[in-house]
């Protein structure tokens, strides 16, 4: 069937199964503007294509296409495993695949000693697993919702992000284990979750699960510190409300300065996309931008000018709450805080108290609270027993904010290990909306750490920039089951290890406890 040639009035198509090092072939289409003899290339690595499985494509999907129009190529590929190419895809093996479509793009006629890559979430992974070769020809990218260190994308200071994302493997892993099982996933111990999912064990996802720390399993991922190797102009375009946020911004702030000096970040009120999702629950008119296309990006580049829609050097940011669009430096420049202390009587104030509070933490009871994947409207407070939540004074006068919230906390606990959660809202209007969290286990704060013991939680939430208007309010959620993250069985052992779950009592003491969020 293949090579396979069309072409209408505005492109040239050639599908093709290319050979990768080991013999499997790789669909790839390359479509190129008709008349074009040489232009450049923009290089797209997919397991996500709507053409699956043999189904034809659409030419005319190409007659509107802005690369294309631009005088792009594109190159796309189906990855390893996944639509119509061969093998059987793994996860993250991406590396030697993308190395040697790199090399067949340089063969191609249309080649002029230019490419630019194009991902978001697993699209910008299949990039990042090869960029520490420093390809010269890569001219820029556009890099959405990823980040190169991928403990953040599993991990949260010890507590597991939603079993490491086991649905999304299993469906990417479909043709080779179309018979998976997902519901045996709750059952403990978690260590034996691959062979009752997918029949046998698969030792790339068990890795995962195994290695919770941030140890040389993560720190010998190719992908580990690539951000320090890119000299090419980068935008990087992430969401408020997507898991892979602190990931982005530590790579931006890891980024070398020089290439930070031609690279733009946006962040919007965002989920795992580029725009303002359908069920948002906070009214928002201004939260996307309609100009932000990764063809100017790279036009910008070939031309040698500025980019029109984000300075260089710095976070453009939506201002949650405030519907609006700043600008600013990470880390941030100013230093000034809103530091607020916790009370027994559920109120934050810029007085320090005593006094302390204990709820029940039962693993077993599933927490019904949202996602962090969205801006949501939080529960009344008082719904559960086992949250205990902390409410400001209304703001005398409009305020923004910026950066890392910082959470400082004595708790102590029934049990030898557990997680201790917060979620920090805004409120206007009586209605509470989330702006970010975190999550720990005290054996990640002290691995020597015992029941009845006191210990020092001291942790930074992701980012955010938002504006509390004159009568908003502050309101903190305290709990220890962290909606997204893998309950904590009160156990303590490796999390994937305890066979059981306990009950424990969970307490947290109001001297000194506070947080501190940073003014713009």
């Amino acid at each position: 069937m293949y090579p396979v040639f069309t072409e209408n009035d505005f492109v040239s198509v050639t599908e093709s199964m290319i050979s990768m090092n080991d013999g499997v072939k790789l669909y790839t289409r390359v479509a190129v503007p008709k008349g074009k003899k040489k232009c450049p290339v923009i290089f797209i690595r997919t397991p996500y294509e709507k053409s699956f499985e043999g189904k034809a494509y659409d030419i005319s999907l190409y007659d509107n296409d802005e690369y294309i129009s631009h005088g792009y190529a594109i190159v796309l590929q189906h990855t390893r495993g996944r639509g119509q190419s061969e093998g059987n895809c793994i996860p993250y093996d991406e590396r030697d695949d993308g190395l040697c479509t790199l090399d067949y793009i340089r063969t191609l006629p249309c080649y002029n000693g230019e490419i630019y890559l194009y991902g978001r979430s697993y699209l910008t992974t299949v990039h990042l697993c090869y960029l520490d070769t420093k390809p010269q020809d890569i001219k820029g990218a556009v890099f959405d919702i990823q980040t190169d260190r991928m403990y953040f994308r599993n991990y949260r200071n010890g507590c597991c992000y939603d079993f490491c994302k086991l649905s999304w493997w299993a469906s990417m892993m479909k043709r080779t284990y179309p018979n998976y099982n997902l519901d045996g996933t709750l059952t403990m111990p978690y260590k034996d979750l691959a062979t009752r999912v997918f029949g046998e064990d698969v030792p790339e996802f068990t890795a995962l699960i195994m290695n919770d720390i941030n140890n040389d399993f993560w720190k010998n991922d190719p992908r580990e510190n690539v951000v320090e190797c890119l000299d090419f102009p980068i935008l990087f375009r992430d969401g408020w409300y997507d898991y892979f946020t602190l990931g982005m911004f530590d790579m931006w702030k890891r980024l070398p300065e020089e290439t930070k000096k031609k690279s733009a970040f946006v962040v919007g009120p965002w989920g795992h996309d580029t725009k303002v999702s359908k069920t948002c629950a906070l009214p928002i008119e201004n939260g996307n931008l309609p100009d932000l296309h990764a063809i100017d990006w790279f036009d910008s580049i070939r031309e040698q000018r500025d980019y029109k829609f984000a300075p260089y050097g710095k976070v453009t940011y939506h201002s949650v709450g405030g519907d609006k669009w700043e600008q600013e430096s990470f880390p941030p420049e100013n230093k000034d805080v809103l530091k607020l202390f916790f009370s027994k009587d559920g109120v934050l104030s810029n007085e320090n108290s005593d006094g302390e509070i204990s709820y029940k933490y039962n693993p077993q009871i599933k927490n019904k609270c949202f996602e962090y994947m969205d801006i949501h409207e939080a529960a009344p407070i008082g719904i559960r027993d086992d949250i205990i939540s902390f409410v400001s004074e209304e703001a005398e006068a409009d305020t923004d904010f910026f950066g890392e919230i910082r959470w400082h906390m004595n708790v102590a606990s029934s049990c030898d290990d557990t997680a201790f959660f917060i979620r920090v809202h805004f409120v206007r209007n009586g209605k509470a909306y989330n702006l970010t969290e975190t999550i720990t286990s005290l054996s990640y704060i002290n691995p020597d750490c015992r029941r009845g013991e006191i210990q020092e939680i001291d942790l930074k939430t992701p980012p955010i920039g938002f504006t509390l208007r004159k009568g908003d309010m502050i309101r903190v959620d305290v709990s220890s089951n962290g909606s997204i993250f893998v309950p904590h069985s009160n156990l303590k052992c490796h999390w994937a290890k305890a066979p059981k779950t306990r009950i424990a009592t969970n307490t947290v003491f109001m001297k000194d406890a506070f947080i501190e969020i940073p003014k713009k």
